[in-house]
């Protein structure tokens, strides 16, 4: 038995999941492998490139059991016949916005792609261009939608804008958001870099108003977060780019309170991409920078009451803006006891007044 070659691993951003393209004397193949700490929650995702022998009737059985990747049957192969094999120098990788999906071109043309939405999903899904016809079973799609095309030229040109370095794209998203925080909020007063030198440039910048400290994120909108497609499918442009902020009464915590809850709200800015995750409305996030008596974050925009910050778009997307509100460990267990139930917990924090600014107060 021939070993596979591996023609190309790339890895994605944070290093979550890993693109390989395989390459035995029979068949290319295509993986998506998550990383250690990911092997029990996620599944490997594979991809038939193409046959390099001629194809059976039948399915290949017999390769499976013998732990090799099977030929596909000739009723879907564009080249029944078996194509030339593919050469590692023209094979390249290109991860989507989201980090959690890819695609493989052979001579700058796309010849795959697993999308981001199947790890998450029980229907297992990609699209490749010498597939000729739906194998239903397997999930192989023949890479001939125009929509898919269209998604991969959005990606490449958003990797080309940042890849950029004669015209830096951060420069004025950083303005942008600066000057909607600033109209409602007054000068920034202290600005934190929170990227550790990663891409892409993520900052909290801090203001004061009516003895309320608050930090506001920048750059976590840059890049879509995972799962939000398959959750939201064509309503996820509403719900998949997020900033955070916290508002804390300077009356009620002191400056080293609120500079350890600023700490672990920049924590979650990459938290998302870091963890193969979503942050949204309702969700609990737990902290051991909070003050004494509080156990977890709850992120809300329902909370919020103040002017409006009016947020720019990004690629076209809404920016959902997400207080980080402290909560008590019987708030958050509450919230996890049921479905929705972080809805339910924001809607009583509501009805008792509570808001986006933290102040002393007791449970709920």
């Amino acid at each position: 038995m021939n070993t596979p070659e591996v023609l190309l691993e790339q890895p994605n951003n944070r290093g979550t999941l890993h693109a390989v393209v395989e390459q035995d004397d029979r068949t290319a193949y295509f993986y998506i492998y998550p990383a250690e700490q990911f092997s029990e929650r996620y599944s490997i995702r594979a991809c038939w490139l193409r046959n390099l022998q001629p194809a059976p009737e039948e399915r290949d059985n017999a390769a499976m059991e013998e732990g090799r990747a099977p030929l596909l049957e000739a009723q879907y192969c564009k080249h029944p016949q078996g194509a030339e094999p593919l050469q590692a120098e023209y094979v390249n990788i290109m991860w989507n916005e989201e980090d959690d999906g890819a695609t493989v071109f052979y001579q700058d043309e796309p010849i795959a792609i697993i999308p981001g939405w199947s790890l998450y999903s029980d229907q297992r899904a990609c699209y490749t261009l010498d597939c000729s016809a739906i194998v239903e079973d397997r999930g192989i799609f023949p890479l001939t939608a125009p929509a898919l095309y269209n998604r991969l030229q959005k990606t490449s040109a958003f990797w080309d804008k940042w890849g950029d370095e004669n015209n830096n794209p951060w420069l004025p998203i950083q303005q942008q958001f600066l000057d909607a925080y600033e109209a409602q909020l007054g000068s920034s007063l202290q600005y934190y870099a929170i990227d550790q030198q990663q891409w892409p440039p993520m900052a909290l910048a801090r203001f004061e108003k009516d003895d309320i400290v608050y930090f506001m994120s920048l750059g976590v909108s840059i890049r879509p977060m995972p799962w939000v497609e398959l959750l939201y499918n064509d309503q996820a442009a509403g719900f998949r780019r997020m900033e955070l902020g916290l508002a804390v009464s300077k009356k009620d915590y002191t400056e080293e309170q609120i500079m350890n809850m600023a700490q672990a709200v920049s924590g979650m800015a990459d938290s998302p991409w870091r963890n193969l995750t979503w942050l949204g409305e309702g969700h609990t996030i737990s902290s051991s920078g909070l003050p004494a008596g509080y156990d977890s974050f709850i992120l809300s925009s329902a909370l919020y009451k103040g002017p409006g910050i009016d947020l720019p778009s990004i690629e076209g997307d809404r920016v959902n803006l997400y207080w980080a509100c402290p909560i008590t460990l019987a708030e958050r267990e509450g919230a996890h006891s049921k479905a929705n139930g972080g809805y339910e917990l924001l809607e009583k924090m509501i009805g008792a007044g509570i808001t986006h600014v933290f102040t002393k107060r007791k449970g709920l």
